[in-house]
């Protein structure tokens, strides 16, 4: 149910003429009335559902509140509950919200593992104020899969901006080389066992103090966080929204599956046409992976926007696959294209705005006419209907006044390598072997990666 329609008056209410109109009008006059807050309902019902924002629930209980309610208002035939609906919380991204959301769900997993119980909505509110109904299932459902994949194991400290989760990720960013924490270890929140925190920290200490390079370091913090994950002494959780299911995942515990994945046939696509407004149709070079069953798509492309800007690639899982994530460029697909001899090709290396020479534009018209003819994984790539010198011709000019077709074209001709690339790992029979590595480096998972739970 689609509980987000937010009325502003008992009229507006009344002029939906549903069922339950009047009733719900009158619960609205009485919420605004007595506590200064807005029902909130589903539109595409009869209003028979009410909730009830859980800032009131600070001040009634449910049950007291029905009896309030009755006093003054027929509400036989009315479902009344505590909710703030959707799409309260978590609309925007940004670090603040990120951390309120993050930090939400490790005092929910604490309050629920170690006491067994939920906290009231006040008590999660006082951490993410903005959490709506979405965000309330999600937290539950995170909570009940971690106590069940934990079994019987308690006594725990819930770790993100205090304790041991700062303490292991100074240690990889100082110590061992790791030069963002994201690409080495994404989890969100640590759990560490109480009773061993101290052994494990002193032990951690001691391998950021070895006498070794930052890469031999950082292979002993791995190896020992894998052992404390399989003990379920030190345990990162990595963290998303959730939808109707929860899966649970241990990352970089074992050896990693070599999956047989192709490229889905027709999906390889450079388009290089121009949309009326003078950007081009897309920005990137896509096409999609069957891995084991399920398509996951991927896009390369440069992400903020920037005028020349290096290009990501990110991969998102679609039908039964899970949501993957940009992959670790430095650790997972530089190491392999340095086997064969290749390098991605960067922004610093693409012409600034308006200073392509004539040798540049002779290049990159060449370049895409030898891309055109190469077939890989059994398909050509799709580059647009357009002859691309003209367009080319086209792009340059107009990138002059829009930062956006000059991010784009940026973008493409960076591809332009991307092709290449995929094409020699084909002649070199490295294909299905990169692709697993591309695969396994969105979920970060590699060879210097850190192990962690991830709940989806």
């Amino acid at each position: 149910m689609a509980f987000n329609y937010r009325p502003s008056s008992d009229k507006e209410i009344l002029s939906k003429k549903k069922a339950y109109s009047l009733p719900v009008s009158m619960v609205f006059s009485y919420i605004r009335k007595t506590y200064s807050e807005t029902i909130v309902l589903d539109p595409t019902t009869n209003f028979s559902n009410v909730k009830i924002p859980r800032a009131v629930e600070k001040k009634i209980n449910i049950a007291n509140l029905k009896k309030e309610l009755s006093k003054k208002i027929d509400t036989s035939g009315l479902t009344i509950q505590f909710g703030n609906g959707s799409g309260t919380g978590g609309s925007t991204i940004n670090a603040a919200e990120t951390a309120k959301q993050e930090n939400a769900t490790r005092f929910v997993c604490e309050q629920f593992i170690e006491s067994n119980r939920f906290p009231r909505d006040n008590e999660i509110e006082k951490i993410y104020p903005k959490f709506d109904d979405g965000w309330s299932e999600t937290f539950r459902m995170q909570a009940e899969a971690l106590k069940k994949w934990l079994k019987t194991n308690r006594g725990y400290e819930y770790s993100r901006d205090q304790g041991i989760m700062p303490f292991v990720e100074k240690i990889a960013l100082t110590k061992c080389g790791v030069r963002t924490k994201d690409s080495w270890n994404p989890a969100d929140i640590y759990l560490v066992k109480k009773n061993k925190k101290p052994g494990i920290q002193e032990k951690l200490t001691k391998i950021g103090n070895m006498e070794a390079e930052p890469s031999a370091k950082l292979d002993a913090l791995n190896d020992y966080m894998k052992d404390l994950f399989v003990k379920r002494e030190l345990i990162g959780i990595s963290l998303k929204k959730l939808g109707k299911s929860v899966s649970l995942e241990p990352t970089n515990v074992d050896g990693i599956k070599v999956e047989k994945i192709s490229m889905v046939k027709g999906s390889l696509r450079c388009d290089l046409d121009l949309k009326p407004n003078g950007e081009f149709n897309t920005g990137e070079l896509a096409f999609a992976l069957n891995v084991s069953g399920n398509v996951v798509n991927v896009q390369i492309r440069a992400f903020s926007g920037g005028e020349r800007e290096s290009t990501q690639m990110d991969m998102t899982g679609s039908g039964a696959a899970a949501k993957l994530g940009k992959v670790s460029s430095r650790e997972a697909l530089d190491p392999f294209l340095t086997k064969y001899g290749l390098k991605r090709r960067m922004a610093t290396q693409i012409p600034k705005v308006g200073q392509f020479t004539k040798d540049d534009i002779n290049f990159y018209v060449n370049e895409q006419k030898k891309l055109a003819k190469y077939s890989i994984d059994g398909m050509k790539v799709y580059f647009g209907k357009n002859d691309w010198a003209k367009t080319f011709e086209k792009a340059r000019k107009l990138e002059l006044d829009n930062n956006r077709t000059a991010s784009q074209l940026s973008s493409k001709l960076q591809c332009f390598q991307w092709i290449e690339i995929l094409n020699t790992l084909q002649s070199k029979k490295a294909l299905n072997e990169f692709l697993n590595v591309a695969y396994y480096g969105a979920k970060k998972q590699y060879a210097t990666a850190g192990p962690f739970l991830k709940i989806s």
